[in-house]
């Protein structure tokens, strides 16, 4: 829970609050208005906020602490208005089974709060005038307004019209940092950012969201808290894992676009055919050293789709990565940009350039070669009459659940837990009369084990939602 107020904080009803008979620690940070800074001596602090950006940035990073560490729960509450000397301006407690997961939830929390939220603060000197500190405009950020943010752009793209569009960028590596952050400063209003990877030292070159201080940060925290920064008035929902056909639809199925900016055809393909089975638009790039291409899928024109091509998904071994051959900073950033900006067009006129035709790019000799797109009258996938056939077929047919709430458990079920056991280790419950509920340390991997074991026919295995942190 995260708290804004212009009263002095109860630390004692905060700590009591964080109770918790599972806790093994409870770590809280206390940041006090002290009488000097830099030589000079201070006699008051006064905050402003900007509460409603502040209320919801400050439980976003609440939430990303609760994800990145093993919490109980973690509160945070930042006092605005004029502090004395000595009061508590700012309180974050965490409570752990284990005291260094604590520890180091307070530092990130405290850490990101002085980084991300508009909070302005001004010192009150003893024999000067009071002086706004930590930043450079204060009065610019005090009056900052929507309209203002987008003023150069309103004339030849209305960011309001984006407001309410929810998009999906799968993969923030080399495509998706140019694409995030054009997609963020356009105003769309919901964007969703999926990438199970973390940063590494070689990613830098070419992805510009990232630091060497990120190193070993999962890219899409790292990146949805630098779109976030960049545009203060959108949802930045961020995804830390790989997109695959089971957990895909819960990722996009409320998304009026979806954007692959992935570099592995198993996940291409994955992301194509279920974006085509929901009739979600995608948009989808790739690059190859100098060479890159975009094209628009949306099933509900006519112009065909990957299958239409290969019916069976080719292996990556057929072509090269980045790892193999080698890219350009330069060149992944110009195809991301138009990758974003094929999808500020498709949203606004539901057409853009690559709808029609898949656009070949050179940009050695920055040339580009364009191929009309046909549907393949056989094709099952993006054939509307195969695609309506599918759903009568399905309309009657209930999916059946493989995965349960914590809220859901009672007393019979057999909650087994595989973090530290191996794949086969979910043998020795085949024949149990109970029911299964097998948890991992976020619900992913066990949702994978339950999937397989209940192609196997044993039905009585579930999959706990959202692993040991809903416990």
């Amino acid at each position: 829970m995260f708290q804004l107020t212009p009263h002095p904080i109860d630390l004692n009803a905060l700590s009591l609050s964080l109770k918790e008979s599972k806790a093994g620690a409870l770590v809280t940070f206390e940041g006090w208005v002290r009488n000097h800074n830099q030589g000079k001596p201070v006699s008051a602090l006064e905050y402003q906020v900007y509460e409603t950006l502040a209320e919801k940035e400050g439980q976003k990073i609440l939430t990303e602490a609760k994800e990145k560490f093993n919490l109980h729960e973690i509160v945070c509450t930042h006092r605005h208005g004029l502090l004395q000397i000595g009061e508590v301006a700012v309180w974050v407690g965490a409570s752990a089974s284990h005291r260094n997961d604590a520890f180091l939830a307070t530092r990130f929390v405290i850490d990101e709060i002085k980084h991300r939220l508009p909070i302005w603060k001004k010192e009150h000197y003893l024999n000067e005038k009071p002086e706004w500190v930590s930043c450079k405009d204060h009065s610019t950020h005090v009056h900052f307004k929507e309209e203002d943010y987008y003023r150069k752009q309103k004339s030849v793209v209305d960011p309001f019209s984006l407001k309410s569009k929810r998009v999906a960028v799968i993969g923030a590596g080399g495509l998706g940092c140019p694409v995030l952050a054009s997609l963020a400063a356009a105003g769309i209003g919901h964007l969703t950012v999926v990438d199970f990877d973390r940063v590494e030292i070689s990613n830098l070159h070419r992805q510009f969201l990232y630091t060497p201080a990120d190193i070993g940060e999962k890219k899409s925290t790292v990146a949805a808290k630098r779109i976030a920064q960049m545009n203060p008035f959108i949802q930045i929902k961020a995804v830390d894992q790989r997109f695959n056909a089971m957990n895909g639809l819960d990722l996009i199925e409320k998304c009026d676009l979806v954007l692959d900016c992935t570099d592995n055809l198993e996940t291409k393909f994955a992301i194509h055919d279920l974006c085509m089975s929901k009739s979600i638009p995608l948009i989808s790039a790739s690059i190859y050293r100098f060479e890159g291409q975009i094209r628009t899928f949306d099933r509900m024109q006519e112009w065909g789709c990957l299958r239409c091509q290969f019916k069976e998904t080719p292996s990556d071994e057929a072509i090269g990565n980045c790892n193999d051959f080698g890219v350009l900073g330069a060149s992944v950033n110009a195809m991301g940009s138009l990758q974003a900006g094929e999808a500020i067009r498709f949203l606004i006129h539901a057409r853009n350039a690559s709808s029609k035709e898949t656009i070949y790019f050179d940009l050695n000799s920055l040339s580009a070669m364009k191929i009309k797109n046909k549907r393949k009258s056989t094709c099952t996938t993006c054939s509307l009459e195969a695609h309506l056939q599918k759903n009568e077929a399905t309309d009657h047919t209930e999916t059946e659940r493989i995965e349960l709430e914590s809220s859901e458990l009672s007393g019979n079920d057999e909650l087994v837990d595989i973090r530290e056991q191996n794949d086969t280790f979910l043998d020795d419950f085949i024949h149990s009369k109970k029911r299964v509920v097998v948890f991992c340390h976020r619900g992913i991997r066990s949702r994978r084990l339950v999937h397989q074991y209940r192609e196997r026919g044993f039905h009585h295995f579930y999959s706990l939602t959202g692993g040991a942190c809903s416990l």
